[in-house]
C-alpha cells in the first residue's frame, strides 16, 4: 500500500484525524457547556441539569480558593468526563489543553489530506507545516508557564517530558519544511522547463 497519494495511508490518517477533531471540539463544547452551567448554579444556587453538573463546597479544608469542587458526567450516562477544583485556573487550563488538541488535530487533518494527493510538493503543504510547527513549538513554553506560574505547581518529570515531546515535534517539522520547500523549487523548475 502506498504512503503518500490517493488512496494511500495518509488518507486513511487523515479521517482519523478528522474524526478525533470532530470529537475532541464536541467535547470541548460541551466542557464550557458544563463549566458555563457549574458556574451558574454555584452563583445562583440552583441544581439546573443536576443528573451531569455537580459543583459542590469541598468538605476537606483546604485553601480558600480551591473550596468548591465540580463533577462532569457524560450526558445520558453515569460516566465522570472530569473533576476538579472549581477555580477560573482550571479553566483556563482545560480550555488551553482543549484548544491546542482541536488545532493538533485540525491541522494534522490538513497535512493528511495535502499528503493523499497526487502532488504533495505544493505551497500550501509548506504553509500548513508552518502553522503545525508553530503550534507544537508555542505548547511547550505555554504548558510551561500555566502549569507553572498560574497553578503554582512543580515541574515535574511528566510536564517536562511532554513540553519536550511538542517542541521536539515543532523543530523536526521545521526540518520536514525544509525538504518540502526543496521539493516544490524542483517541481517548480520542472513545470517551468515543460
Amino acid at each position: 500500500m502506498k504512503i503518500i497519494g490517493p488512496k494511500s495511508i495518509s488518507t486513511g490518517l487523515s479521517y482519523l484525524f478528522l474524526t478525533l477533531f470532530i470529537i475532541l471540539t464536541v467535547k470541548s463544547i460541551y466542557m464550557f457547556f458544563t463549566f458555563g452551567v457549574g458556574y451558574y448554579n454555584w452563583t445562583y444556587s440552583q441544581n439546573f441539569l443536576s443528573e451531569i453538573v455537580e459543583v459542590a463546597k469541598t468538605p476537606q479544608l483546604v485553601p480558600h480558593e480551591f473550596e468548591v469542587h465540580f463533577k462532569f458526567k457524560y450526558p445520558f450516562s453515569n460516566i465522570q468526563m472530569m473533576m476538579g477544583f472549581f477555580t477560573l485556573r482550571t479553566f483556563v487550563f482545560h480550555t488551553f489543553q482543549h484548544i491546542f488538541f482541536c488545532l493538533f488535530f485540525f491541522f494534522s487533518y490538513r497535512v493528511f489530506k495535502e499528503l493523499s494527493h497526487q502532488n504533495i510538493f505544493t505551497a500550501k503543504i509548506i504553509k500548513l507545516l508552518s502553522i503545525f510547527s508553530v503550534i507544537n513549538i508555542l505548547y511547550a513554553p505555554l504548558l510551561y508557564f500555566i502549569w507553572g506560574y498560574i497553578f503554582n505547581a512543580n515541574i515535574d518529570l511528566s510536564i517536562l517530558m511532554t513540553c519536550f515531546a511538542f517542541l521536539f515535534l515543532g523543530v523536526i517539522i521545521f526540518f520536514i519544511i525544509a525538504f518540502f520547500k526543496k521539493g516544490y523549487e524542483l517541481q517548480s523548475e520542472n513545470d517551468l522547463t515543460i
